[in-house]
């Protein structure tokens, strides 16, 4: 498990440049599938053939990250966000551009730490002058931060976890996943952090008759966290709502069914901020019946995000049995 997240981890995917993690992906894969095709926006799109519903299964590739904006003549990048995360604890990081230039994301004097936004911050990439920065990097490039990934006996952390687990638990699943009903399309979504865009292309196109996301939630447990429901070790998170969606009733049952049925550890899932792929999956058309499976993360959002393996185990095998119980023989959907 540690080496696999470590390989899909340390893969340059920002938002709207997810080349590498979806060539990876679809190396991975491509011999336990009837086909695989990525479309117009960068999703990745694994089918296995069968009869009966439609069922779409799916996993955001991207991660969040910089774009550079303007150098500066002393050879300072200015740049600005690639999705959500919060400054302060991404000062003095070490980031690695598309094309493998690395620097240092830095904060100027004049502004303290905690009220920092990325307009007072620069990467510096050892440039003596703007005509040698230029020379290194192009403005519009992007660029992730740098993390070491490492285990302990039940932990493994990482940064982009958030959310290579779920491609990570996908492609587990579609290597594990020997008889279903339905038929199946695991995809890999892109630009997800920046507006679950690549969820809204690949729903329309497959208009399935159930969606599932694999995504992270938030743990709770730390010093002074605000309360959250989730926490490390307590199983696989059976999504109920988040801010963007309010999961089907009868597929959040389902889940939980199933969990019961195979000893398979599980919580519940509700988040007040945060949104995930189907919310732009469950009103297409005439709307989907949705619901998501999550593991539980702490320090989301940054260089050094962490998951219970345990959990993540919990989550392979509950999408698993899920799968292969099927819709047509679960009677709750």
């Amino acid at each position: 498990m540690f080496e696999a997240l470590k390989n899909i981890t340390s893969l340059h995917g920002i938002s709207g440049r997810e080349q590498q993690v979806l060539k990876y992906i679809q190396q991975q894969i491509t011999p336990f599938v009837d086909k695989v095709y990525s479309d117009t926006l960068g999703n990745l799109v694994a089918v296995k053939k069968g009869s009966g519903p439609r069922i779409m299964i799916m996993a955001n590739i991207d991660e969040i990250g910089l774009i550079s904006t303007f150098i500066d003549e002393n050879g300072f990048v200015r740049a600005a966000p690639v999705g959500k995360f919060e400054v302060a604890g991404m000062i003095n990081k070490t980031v690695t551009f598309e094309n493998g230039v690395r620097g240092i994301f830095a904060l100027g004097d004049k502004v303290e730490i905690k009220n920092a936004g990325t307009s007072d911050c620069y990467i510096d990439i050892f440039a003596k002058d703007r005509r040698e920065a230029l020379n290194m990097i192009d403005i519009g490039m992007s660029a992730k931060f740098d993390s070491i990934a490492f285990e302990t006996e039940n932990i493994v952390v990482s940064g982009a976890l958030n959310n290579r687990l779920g491609c990570y638990v996908l492609m587990e699943v579609i290597k594990s996943l020997k008889e279903f009903n339905g038929e199946l399309y695991f995809v890999f979504t892109s630009q997800k952090e920046i507006g679950l865009r690549g969820a809204k292309v690949s729903g329309f196109e497959i208009s399935p008759d159930l969606a599932i996301a694999v995504d992270v939630t938030r743990a709770a447990q730390t010093p002074d966290s605000s309360p959250a429901c989730c926490r490390l070790g307590g199983g696989a998170a059976v999504k109920v709502r988040d801010a963007g969606v309010v999961c089907t009733a009868s597929v959040v049952d389902a889940l939980e069914s199933t969990a019961k049925e195979n000893n398979i550890k599980y919580q519940r899932d509700v988040l007040a901020k945060s949104d995930s792929d189907i919310a732009a999956i469950q009103t297409g058309g005439r709307g989907v019946k949705v619901g998501a499976v999550s593991i539980p993360i702490r320090y989301c959002h940054t260089s050094v995000e962490c998951a219970n393996k345990g959990d993540i185990d919990c989550a392979i095998r509950l999408l698993t049995a899920f799968i292969q119980k099927g819709i047509e023989t679960n009677a709750e959907i």
